[in-house]
């Protein structure tokens, strides 16, 4: 009767559930309008990986209450567009919609081979399973919806790095084969991480939509992963924990899973609340009166250095201000591959629980080849090296948190035994050497950054790291501190019991434990605690390493050691963010110690308040997003159109009629600046580009000033021979001239340049402007 009841109950829930995700469907129709199409696009191509990758997900994440589903969405797109790329970068392929395709199909062909594994295996999907992919996929399409709504009241790719970053998907939507021509160093290709843009490129043509539609869906693609994939990571470690404890989850689970989805992708710091709430709150009751700024939300990532002035000044931003700035970054697009990393973990240690309880770990010799050529740490090896192409500072500290949650679990499984040393060392030499062959066709095309370790000669104030980092390393502490008390009470010879009234029993154990002190503390370690304190742990190393040295790049003085704190800092949040839902869950289940609950409940809210920030920063950057009548649509470009409107004109021209990668000479810019607005909206080579950007690419800055030289020697020109040395030097094909090559240079001879060539548009001066625009097609 009961089970009947059940299977009625799960039928009614994924009715509802299916319902539901209709009626999003319908809200975003009247919501986005226009834009509906290419979100529909979008959102199904993301759909169909789901679902043609879930067999291999299933063999890999077959203890997840989902088998991995939402996983199979990024392991789907990883695989998937990195065969494209490879094949691309090998010149097998080129790089259009229809390849992408073909690739989809073969790749879902493996994947269906894979059911026999599944058939072999025993794997079972039941309507459990269907549930929660359900559930998961209504959350996911209720987030992406939302932040693409969002999205939509500024959409523009324009200001701080978005022109970089446009431009980027602007060139390899031009591109047959990679690494793609470099938008701003024309003869060269692009000297950066590009990978990440490439995967956003990919499900562009994937999913036939423009890149100024799929520049803000994978944008908001990524902010949706980043609730999500936290929230799947920690409803399986959650559920594993009870389970392990005799415990029901109801409630438990989820709880976790929303806390951590909303730490990783909406939550800010606690700079946010004290400098939005506190200090204004203490003048306003103190009366204290003064010319104070507001608050303004990239304050939060812009403190050690700036609050006071000083000269260290360091950058410290997190993922939810990275989704509403809107820069599609290598450290934004690699959330989903870091996120999907650390859950392959997790499955890794749920499967080697499993055959440690089946006694595998005993053996005296064990199976080197199932050992190191286990699917997981293949997995785990294939993802460090995209890093090595997406964001490089991710290769080295996941390769670091990898190693160190294998080698824990490890020395527990060999009972502490030398072999457990060997055998990770062997697992990380795997993923080493297949991270390299993953990332060799990127490598070999790819001119190092020059860069070095350098101590740090600068520090962190005590209360500024407190006000950062003090909340999320306290949570972690925390549980590091009731873990260390229990080892304790097993030290002294008792057991310890929690009553169903939460009361803390101990009574003396019968038989002597198995460890003691270290050894005894990991050993009575769940996997869940295993894994969430190893994160944990990893993710205050990567808070304190920036106090101790920092690499060095160009950027010097005051910002020397910014780069390395942002990156470091940046995946410590997300790593801290996953980890808060457990621990919070855990200590609310059943507190050991009585200190734990006032603890939690101080710790809780404090978290709580950080995840306004979203809140606020939205309202902050994209105003009222209840006045539907504000929304601008998902044209990442559009603003060019009322900004600079003959700018704009010349590049829909270039983008409909020119094919292939033609020099377009324009005037060259400082980084940041709204130079380069033809080559970032078209793709389309001209001869230099932001300043800083090639400086940290190329790293010669002779080659730039040579070819600052010739840019301002060509707009200035009045010798045909100088002007024509120059156009051959570069293969110039097409010259522009608008508002700010005559702002750059005054002493510009138009009818000169137009001499050059044929006019293919020209602008006239009008009542409204005070310039003439032009571009002409250099003569042969």
């Amino acid at each position: 009767m009961d089970t009947k009841k059940n299977m009625v109950g799960n039928i009614l829930q994924m009715t509802l559930t299916i319902i539901l995700i209709i009626a999003l469907f319908l809200c975003g129709f009247f919501l986005l309008g226009k834009d509906f199409t290419p979100f529909f696009r979008w959102w199904g191509v993301l759909l169909l990986l789901g679902f043609a990758f879930l067999p291999i997900t299933g063999i890999l994440f077959e203890s997840f209450h989902d088998k991995g589903y939402l996983f199979a969405k990024t392991i789907g797109i990883a695989i998937t567009g990195y065969l494209v790329w490879l094949l691309s970068s090998l010149r097998i392929l080129k790089f259009t919609g229809i390849s992408c395709v073909v690739i989809f199909i073969l790749l879902l062909g493996v994947n269906i081979l894979m059911l026999k594994v599944w058939k072999k295996k025993k794997i079972t999907f039941t309507k459990l399973n269907l549930k929660a992919v359900l559930t998961e996929e209504l959350l996911f399409l209720f987030i992406f919806l939302v932040w693409t709504y969002i999205r939509g009241f500024k959409p523009e790719a324009h200001g701080t790095e978005k022109f970089m970053d446009y431009g980027f998907m602007a060139a390899m939507m031009r591109a047959d084969y990679m690494p793609p021509k470099d938008m701003w160093f024309a003869g060269g290709t692009i000297n950066y991480y590009y990978v990440g843009q490439f995967l956003a490129t990919f499900l562009t043509k994937l999913s036939f939509i423009k890149a100024n539609e799929g520049y803000n869906l994978m944008l908001m693609t990524l902010a949706a992963f980043g609730f999500v994939l936290p929230y799947a990571i920690v409803y399986n470690v959650t559920l594993r924990y009870l389970k392990d404890k005799g415990a029901a989850s109801r409630w438990k689970a989820p709880f976790a899973g929303v806390l951590s989805g909303a730490g990783v992708s909406l939550a800010g710091n606690i700079h946010f609340v004290i400098f939005y709430w506190v200090v204004p709150g203490i003048r306003s009751f103190l009366g204290i009166t003064g010319d104070f700024k507001d608050y303004w939300f990239p304050n939060s990532t812009r403190y050690i250095g700036y609050n006071p002035d000083t000269h260290d000044k360091t950058i410290h931003e997190y993922p939810s201000y990275s989704f509403v700035l809107g820069d599609l970054h290598a450290h934004v697009l690699n959330i989903m591959l870091v996120l999907t990393v650390t859950a392959v973990l997790f499955a890794w240690l749920l499967k080697r629980r499993k055959l440690m309880d089946e006694g595998y770990g005993e053996e005296k010799y064990p199976k080197l080849l199932k050992e190191i050529f286990d699917p997981h740490i293949l997995l785990v090896g294939f993802f460090i090296g995209v890093f090595h192409t997406t964001n490089f500072w991710d290769y080295p500290i996941y390769f670091v948190v990898a190693g160190a949650v294998i080698l824990f679990f490890n020395l527990i499984f060999y009972g502490f035994h030398i072999r457990a040393y060997g055998v990770t060392a062997l697992q990380g030499a795997v993923v080493l050497v297949l991270s390299e062959i993953t990332a060799l066709p990127f490598t070999l095309n790819f001119d190092q950054i020059s860069t070095e370790i350098n101590i740090a000669q600068t520090h962190t104030p005590l209360y500024q790291l407190i006000i950062l980092w003090g909340l999320p390393v306290a949570v972690v502490l925390g549980l590091l501190i009731e873990l260390i008390m229990l080892q304790r009470r097993r030290d002294k010879g008792l057991n310890l019991q929690i009553s169903e009234n939460s009361e803390i029993i101990y009574q003396e154990e019968v038989n002597k434990n198995k460890y003691t002190g270290i050894k005894g503390f990991m050993y009575h370690l769940t996997i869940s605690e295993l894994f969430i304190l190893t994160i944990g742990l990893c993710a205050i190393g990567l808070v304190l390493i920036p106090e101790i040295i920092y690499v060095k790049d160009i950027y010097t003085g005051d910002y020397k050691r910014a780069n390395t704190m942002f990156k470091l800092t940046y995946q410590a949040f997300i790593l801290f963010g996953t980890s808060s839902g457990f621990i919070f869950a855990k200590f609310i289940h059943k507190p050991v110690f009585t200190w734990q609950k006032k603890f939690t409940v101080i710790t809780l809210i404090l978290f709580l308040c950080t995840l306004w920030y979203s809140e606020v920063s939205i309202k902050a950057w994209y105003g009222n997003i209840f006045a539907v009548k504000n929304y601008k649509g998902l044209d990442a470009i559009a603003f060019m159109e009322k900004t600079m409107p003959d700018d704009y004109e010349t590049v829909k021209w270039l983008n409909e009629n020119i094919s292939g990668t033609p020099v377009v000479l324009e005037a060259n810019g400082d980084s940041y600046t709204d130079n380069e607005r033809i080559s970032m909206a078209t793709g389309l080579p001209t001869v230099l580009g932001w300043y800083v950007h090639e400086w940290l690419w190329r790293g010669d800055t002779a080659v730039l000033n040579e070819r600052i030289d010739d840019i301002k020697n060509l707009y200035t020109a009045t010798d045909r021979s100088i002007a024509q040395d120059i156009i051959e030097k570069y293969h110039i094909q097409y010259i522009y001239v608008g508002k700010l090559e005559q702002d750059k240079f005054p002493e510009m001879n138009q009818s000169f340049i137009k001499s050059l060539g044929s006019i293919v548009l020209d602008y006239a001066e009008t009542s409204d402007k005070s310039y003439e625009s032009f571009l002409i097609k250099v003569s042969d």
